[in-house]
């Protein structure tokens, strides 16, 4: 098939313990507030139904385990922000037209990983006073960092897993997955209702409080107990 330009590479996430094996990236999901104390420390309240936003998919960095990610500082802000969340990994396409339940959840999933969920802050503010879209926001390049993919069957309960995240060697993020407002099968089963869920997508499952600003120079590290650790450094773009 002849294209006009060269076709450009599919993103791809390495899949841990597995030589030459890589996760093909389909679409990137995300969850606002789905942590009940950081909605508390952002002063707003909580919702019965969760929320998504996407993310790009060729926005992702990888951060392979006991490497080091550079992070370009994002274009056109003051306030990059970062916070640490668990991440989901779809490893089978439902029908067209089919409903995931949350009793099938677990049939979709492939594996876990770490990731840090990047936002322009100004725009995300300014965003909700206008009640306009959040592209600026979140969706821009380098606007995620992920860890390699680990298998499920590789890994402990998810359930109860701790997310930790510093920066600068200050604790600035430590929650658990158990305190999850919508379950991973909760989320799995609300997004095929809206989306065909397809093998390649990944979702950002939401942080604890603590989500704060980060500048050039600062380096972080964190990850999610039995997914990933992660580590990198804001640099100039």
């Amino acid at each position: 098939m002849p294209f006009v330009f060269a076709q450009a590479c599919v993103p791809a996430v390495p899949v841990w313990g597995e030589k030459d094996q890589y996760f093909p990236i389909h679409r990137v999901y995300a969850i606002a507030g789905n942590y009940a104390d950081h909605l508390a420390e952002l002063g707003r309240e909580e919702k019965t139904e969760p929320v998504f936003f996407t993310k790009p998919s060729d926005g992702l960095v990888v951060c392979r385990e006991g490497k080091s990610a550079d992070i370009p500082y994002a274009r056109e802000t003051d306030s990059l922000c970062l916070e640490v969340e668990l991440v989901v990994a779809i490893g089978k396409t439902a029908p067209e037209t089919g409903f995931v339940t949350p009793e099938e959840a677990e049939e979709y999933v492939f594996g876990y990983a770490a990731g840090v969920e990047f936002t322009r802050r100004n725009f995300q503010k300014a965003a909700r006073e206008n009640r306009q879209p959040w592209e600026k926001a979140k969706c821009f390049d380098d606007s995620a960092l992920i860890t390699e993919i680990r298998e499920k069957h590789r890994m402990p309960d998810m359930d109860q897993a701790t997310l930790w995240l510093y920066v600068d060697n200050q604790e600035r993020q430590r929650g658990n997955t158990n305190q999850m407002m919508h379950s991973i099968p909760e989320l799995v089963s609300e997004i095929s209702k809206y989306w065909r869920l397809t093998a390649g997508d990944l979702i950002y499952t939401g942080t604890p409080k603590g989500s704060g600003p980060i500048d050039i120079g600062q380096s972080f590290e964190g990850g999610v107990n039995g997914a990933g650790k992660f580590a990198g450094k804001i640099v100039s773009r």
